[in-house]
This record gives structure tokens, C-alpha cells and sequence, in this order.
């Protein structure tokens, strides 16, 4: 009840404390009827409680001192303040807590799934290693296959540029340069294959070498 309460204090602008504030301060005016005031629609037994409450408080005030009306409402309002305090920490602990275990949760999903790629991956390399494997054994095993290897044509400066994914400036530059070795050694890092490539100044093309 007393967080459904604080909760409707809240969507209505206002806190626990100053409307059980306002409520006493009527109740010591003798205003009774505290249901329809403000608009809220309270429960009875609330209306009961915070009466009994106050009575409590104002005869312990009478009891122990002289001036106890503004001295019990103070005290009341510091227990209050206390209580509504308390209530929102704890709710904003259960929040943290909850967070936490959800972020926990997804973590652990995150790592099984990262392992169950991992699996994959290396079912996948050793099934292409084992096929490489196969496929040297078949070709080192068939003559006839090196004879029908086809061979790598001459390239034009611009098809030599589209292979290395360059300009065929970028080719051109590096060509003028470069030594011939070292120029070889560059197209063999930049093509897709490895292979390394040379100027024919008799054919303008550029041809292919191991």
C-alpha cells in the first residue's frame, strides 16, 4: 500500500511526505472528509491510519512537550522522508541487480556462440586443407593435367591495373621506378594469385612470371 501510495504521489507531481503533510495540517483544522480533497480518490482505511497516526503522535507531543503540533508533524515528516528515501534506494538496487544479471546472461550467450564459430571455423579450414591435400595428390598423380594448365595471357597496363586493383597510372609509376626484380616482386604482392609480372617493351604487354 505504501508504494502504490508513493507512486501516486509521484504521477500527481507531489511526494509522500507533503501530502501526508497537507493531510494532517486538515486533520488539525477538523476537516474529516480528506477523500475528496485534492482530487484523490484514497482508500478509507488509509484515511483511518493517518488519523490514528496523528493522534498518536500529538498525544506522545503532549506528553513530552510544550509547542507539539509543529514538532510532531516535523517528526513525522522526518520518518517519512526516511521511509521514502529507503523505498526508492531499494528499488533503484533491485533495478542495478536485475541489470546486471540480464547483462551476465547475454555475455554467456555472446561466448557460446563466439566458441560454436570458432568450431566452425576450424571444421571449415580442415576440410579445405584436407581438399588442398587431395587435390596436389591428384595433380602430382596426372601428367596429362600439366600439359592442359592453362597459361596466363599478357596483360594490357590497364587489365594489369583492374588485376592488382590499382590505377594503371599507379602500374605505370611503378613500373618507371622500379628496378625489373623489384618491380616483379611488387605485382606479386598485390595479385590475388601471387604471380609477378614484367614489361615486354617489344609487345607493350605486360607478361606473367613465377
Amino acid at each position: 500500500m505504501w508504494e502504490q501510495f508513493i507512486a501516486r504521489c509521484k504521477s500527481k507531481g507531489t511526494t509522500a511526505t507533503a501530502t501526508l503533510t497537507q493531510f494532517i495540517e486538515l486533520y488539525l483544522d477538523d476537516i474529516d472528509n480528506l477523500d475528496a480533497i485534492g482530487g484523490l480518490n484514497l482508500d478509507k482505511r488509509l484515511d483511518s491510519k493517518i488519523k490514528a497516526s496523528v493522534e498518536e503522535y500529538l498525544v506522545n507531543g503532549n506528553n513530552n512537550n510544550s509547542n507539539p503540533t509543529s514538532e510532531t508533524i516535523l517528526a513525522i515528516c522526518s520518518r517519512l522522508d526516511k521511509l521514502e528515501s529507503h523505498s526508492s534506494e531499494s528499488s533503484n538496487e533491485t533495478g542495478a541487480i536485475h541489470n546486471l544479471a540480464d547483462l551476465s546472461e547475454k555475455i554467456e550467450e555472446i561466448t557460446a556462440r563466439m566458441t560454436q564459430f570458432t568450431e566452425a571455423i576450424i571444421k571449415i579450414q580442415n576440410h579445405l586443407n584436407n581438399q588442398s591435400r587431395r587435390g596436389n595428390k591428384s595433380y602430382n598423380n596426372n601428367s596429362s593435367f600439366i600439359g592442359h594448365t592453362p597459361r596466363m595471357q599478357p596483360l594490357t597496363e590497364e587489365d594489369l591495373g583492374k588485376r592488382l586493383g590499382v590505377s594503371l597510372e599507379t602500374v605505370r609509376k611503378e613500373r618507371i621506378n622500379l628496378p625489373p626484380p623489384l618491380f616483379v616482386a611488387w605485382c606479386k604482392g598485390k595479385d590475388r594469385a601471387g604471380l609477378g609480372w614484367e614489361f615486354n617493351e617489344n609487345t607493350g604487354l605486360y607478361h606473367p612470371v613465377s
